[in-house]
């Protein structure tokens, strides 16, 4: 059932060159990046600010200066894998982490990501999986041990992987999409529901005017049915095989878009003793396992009350979500806002019971991990040993 990925749902549009396992990668980066010069309409106005955009968005290698080697070959490659509407961006600063730690990353973009939004109406989840298995095939030219470092979806497609390939060295699970909560299914059932009664043939579940150059903030039902329909195979695939690699797992159990408890739960049914779970909470817990480490996410002098879905791969310097990024919603330190796990519903409502004086502060999703140098610094421990 899920060995033929040659062929796709709908056929993508745009050639991503992800069928030939032999093609050298940094053919693979330059065909992407002329991809990415073509579909996107941002770069015209952009001026100089077009290469930054075009570099954000595309794939990556970066080679370590002081490789860890294995005889004549790297020992370590890691495969990093970005969730739905972000883009490789999403994983550069823990990719430069690894890299100074002599580890060799690669990064590859997803179909349908990194240009415009409409370009995600014409993939399906098999045309990501293909991409993975080409950067797999890519990566095991270059290193002996190949590890998988996925972000929500890029996370769920690791784990796809991961239980089918006993070959895979670990996998490194930033908040994973291994369900996403319930809102989120009812909204694509309804959406579902509503094209079979013909109330309304909208492709969207969320459109807006894209001011984000390293995120689409407009949300196809497409899409989000194809992650859907991912996290239901591996449900299935999780009857009939067993993971046999470690997992590295880093998670908010405030997460507003995936289930941290399903994640939670996934972690503690595979017993490997190399796994380890950092999870960001609010209010500490004690576990059982002793795999699993809570990290307190409140912090008064940053005004941070819990960590969000978006914040974990990103470190606080950096230069587009980071304390002085260059995003126009990044979380700079601003005393009368409150920033964590919150939706846009909930910060427009905190923003009216603030202007009627009723709360003291705004409340902003966070986007950025303050914790993120501990937590890279456990990946690299959980990848070298």
């Amino acid at each position: 059932m899920f060995s033929n990925l040659s062929t796709t749902i709908n056929e993508p549009i745009l050639n991503y060159q992800i069928s030939d396992s032999s093609l050298p990668f940094s053919e693979y980066i330059a065909h992407n990046r002329a991809i990415i010069e073509e579909r996107r309409t941002d770069l015209q106005q952009a001026g100089s600010l077009a290469s930054l955009i075009v570099n954000a968005n595309s794939p990556y290698e970066f080679y370590p200066l002081n490789p860890i080697k294995s005889g004549n070959r790297l020992k370590y490659g890691v495969l990093l894998l970005h969730g739905l509407l972000d883009c490789p961006f999403s994983l550069k600063d823990m990719a430069m982490h690894l890299q100074t730690n002599g580890i060799l990353c690669r990064s590859i973009l997803l179909p349908g990501h990194g240009t415009t939004p409409e370009d995600l109406l014409s993939v399906s989840y098999h045309d990501w999986i293909q991409a993975l298995r080409y950067g797999i095939d890519s990566l095991r030219k270059e290193a002996d041990q190949i590890f998988l470092a996925g972000f929500s979806t890029g996370a769920a497609l690791s784990v796809y992987q991961a239980l089918q390939d006993s070959q895979i060295s670990g996998i490194i699970l930033l908040a994973p999409a291994i369900r996403i909560k319930a809102p989120v299914s009812v909204m694509v059932l309804w959406h579902q529901i509503k094209k079979w009664l013909k109330l309304n043939d909208s492709q969207w579940l969320y459109q807006e005017k894209e001011q984000d150059y390293t995120k689409y903030l407009s949300i196809p039902f497409h899409a989000v049915k194809q992650v859907a329909l991912l996290t239901e195979v591996l449900k299935e695939l999780r009857q009939h095989h067993t993971l046999t690699c470690p997992i590295f797992m880093a998670v908010s159990r405030e997460d507003e878009t995936i289930s941290s408890h399903r994640a939670i739960d996934f972690f503690s049914g595979f017993h490997n003793q190399e796994s380890k779970l950092l999870l960001y909470t609010s209010i500490d817990h004690a576990y059982p396992d002793p795999r699993i480490i809570t990290r307190v996410t409140k912090n008064a002098d940053l005004n941070i009350s819990h960590f969000s879905h978006v914040s974990i791969p990103f470190a606080p310097g950096n230069h587009h979500y980071g304390q002085h990024g260059d995003y126009q919603y990044a979380s700079h330190l601003n005393n009368e806002i409150v920033y964590g796990a919150y939706n846009r519903m909930e910060a427009d409502i905190f923003d009216q019971l603030y202007k009627l004086k009723l709360c003291s502060n705004r409340h902003r999703q966070l986007t950025y991990n303050p914790d993120f140098n501990h937590m890279a610094d456990q990946i690299t421990k959980f990848i070298t040993g």
